[in-house]
């Protein structure tokens, strides 16, 4: 018998994870700034729920402000919002305290001014399916609470019932 130092035909070897979502990261990296997707994708935690749902960021557009000791240009970051007209007036007065959350939100001054531009905003369809906020009958509500009978405090009892409501509603 011959024995051989055989190479292994197999060729999958295994990657980290990491490796793999270069390509993806790369794809929007190059699509978007890391500033641009950033607020994108943040956008409803820097502004609220009230200017999420009536404003969406547009793009970043840089404009030369001047140059350094090294002469490199140093730019201003404008960003672009569409605001829906129902809202633009109260989105202008509130527009420093908008630009305020977002240089604190990256910890350095990464836009200086906003551009609104009025446009009707299409409603996002975020959240739970209505058909499960039925509201539970009485009879459920009165199982459930027979359940945790020996529970003291009521915020837990409360937050405990509508736990089993939301169960409940799930397995019809």
């Amino acid at each position: 018998m011959e024995y051989k130092n055989r190479v292994s035909k197999r060729t999958f070897v295994p990657k980290r994870i990491g490796d793999t979502l270069t390509g993806i990261n790369r794809a929007y990296s190059s699509k978007f700034g890391k500033i641009e997707f950033l607020i994108l994708s943040k956008w409803p935690q820097i502004v609220g729920s009230f200017f999420a749902d009536h404003s969406e960021p547009d793009k970043i557009s840089r404009l030369t402000d001047g140059y350094n000791e090294v002469d490199e240009p140093i730019f201003k970051n404008f960003l672009h919002v569409r605001v829906s007209p129902a809202a633009a007036v109260e989105f202008q007065h509130y527009k420093d305290t908008i630009i305020e959350k977002i240089n604190s939100f990256f910890g350095y001054k990464a836009i200086s001014d906003l551009r609104l531009k009025q446009n009707f905003i299409p409603e996002k369809k975020i959240g739970i399916d209505k058909t499960y906020q039925a509201e539970i009958t009485e009879d459920e509500k009165e199982l459930i609470k027979n359940e945790i009978d020996d529970i003291q405090d009521k915020e837990l009892e409360k937050s405990i019932v509508n736990l089993g409501a939301s169960i409940n509603r799930e397995d019809k």
